[in-house]
C-alpha cells in the first residue's frame, strides 16, 4: 500500500482537497525515504492551494476543512499557525447557512471553529442530517428525535447514511444501549453484495462504501466494543481484494482513493487524529 499512497500524493499535488493532506500526515512518520520525500513535496503544494479563500465554508471542500488540515500539519510545518489565524479570521466574517457535518455548522465545530449548532431538517444521516449534528453537539432532544425516526430496511448502510453512522452518533451522545442494538443488527445483517453497490467510488469509498463502514466498526472496537471487530475485518478484506481499483478513483477523501488508503492505514495503526473530520475517533 505505500506505493499506492505515494503515487496518489504525487498525482494530487496542488489539490486543495482535504484527502491528500490527511494522507500526507499519515505517511509523515514513515521510515521509508521515498515516503518522507513525497510528504515534503505534498505539504507545501496542499498549502498553496488550500489557503486561497473560497466562498465555501464547510469542513469538506471549504475553508473549515482548510482550518482542519492546517491543524493536522502543524507539527510538520510550524509556520502554519499564522495561516490558521488568517483562516479563522476569514471564517469569522462568514455566516454558516447549513447545519450539517459536510458543509455546515456541525462540521465547523468538528474542525475546531465554534459555531451555534442546530438541526432543522428531516435527514437522519451522519453526513447531512441529525446524526452529524449529534456528534458535534450531543443533545438529548435530538437523540429522542433520531430514535423516533429510526427503522430498519435494506437500503444503503454507510458512513453517510443508515445504521453505521447513526449507531456511532447515538454512542457518542450517551445512548449506548440503543447504539448497541443497531450495531448488533448491522453486524448480523450487513451483506457487501447487497449493501455496497454502484460505482467503484460508491462501493469502496468512505462516504457510501466499505472504507466508511470499516472506520465506524473500528471506532467501536477502539471504544471497547469487541463485537464490531468482525464487521471491521470483513470490510478490510473487501477492500484488500479490490486494491487494484483504488488508483482509478479520484484523490478526494470522502469518495476517492485518499480516503480508502487513509482508512486502511488507520485501521493498521496510523494516527487517528484525522478521524474527527468524519465525526469519529
Amino acid at each position: 500500500m505505500p506505493d499506492e499512497s505515494l503515487g496518489l500524493l504525487t498525482r494530487a499535488a496542488g489539490s486543495p482537497e482535504l484527502g491528500p493532506c490527511v494522507l500526507a500526515t499519515l505517511l509523515a512518520g514513515s521510515s521509508d525515504r521515498a515516503a518522507r520525500a513525497a510528504v515534503r513535496s505534498a505539504v507545501p503544494a496542499w498549502l498553496d492551494a488550500a489557503v486561497r479563500p473560497t466562498h465555501r465554508v464547510g469542513l469538506h471542500d471549504g475553508m473549515a476543512g482548510t482550518l482542519f488540515g492546517l491543524g493536522l500539519i502543524a507539527d510538520l510545518h510550524p509556520p502554519v499557525s499564522r495561516l490558521s489565524q488568517r483562516v479563522r479570521g476569514w471564517l469569522g466574517e462568514r455566516r454558516f447557512e447549513d447545519f450539517d457535518l459536510i458543509s455546515g455548522a456541525a462540521g465547523a465545530c468538528l474542525a475546531g471553529y465554534p459555531q451555534p449548532v442546530w438541526f432543522n431538517g428531516e435527514d437522519t444521516g451522519l453526513a447531512h442530517g441529525a446524526a452529524g449534528v449529534l456528534v458535534a453537539s450531543p443533545q438529548p432532544e435530538l437523540v429522542d428525535w433520531l430514535l423516533d425516526q429510526s427503522f430498519v430496511d435494506q437500503r444503503r448502510q454507510g458512513w453517510c447514511y443508515g445504521m453505521p453512522g447513526i449507531a456511532w452518533a447515538l454512542w457518542t451522545a450517551g445512548a449506548r444501549a440503543k447504539a448497541m442494538r443497531y450495531l448488533r443488527i448491522l453486524c448480523q445483517t450487513f451483506d457487501p453484495e447487497m449493501n455496497l453497490y454502484g460505482r467503484d467510488a460508491d462501493r469502496l469509498g468512505i462516504c457510501h462504501g466499505a472504507a466508511g463502514v470499516m472506520l465506524i466498526a473500528d471506532a467501536f472496537v477502539h471504544a471497547g466494543v469487541g463485537g464490531a471487530r468482525g464487521l471491521r475485518d470483513l470490510m478490510r478484506a473487501y477492500l484488500a481484494e479490490r486494491l487494484d481499483l483504488v488508483p482509478t478513483l479520484d484523490e478526494t477523501l470522502l469518495m476517492g482513493a485518499s480516503g480508502v488508503l487513509a482508512a486502511l492505514l488507520t485501521v493498521d495503526g496510523a494516527d487517528r487524529r484525522w478521524l474527527r473530520c468524519l465525526g469519529l475517533r
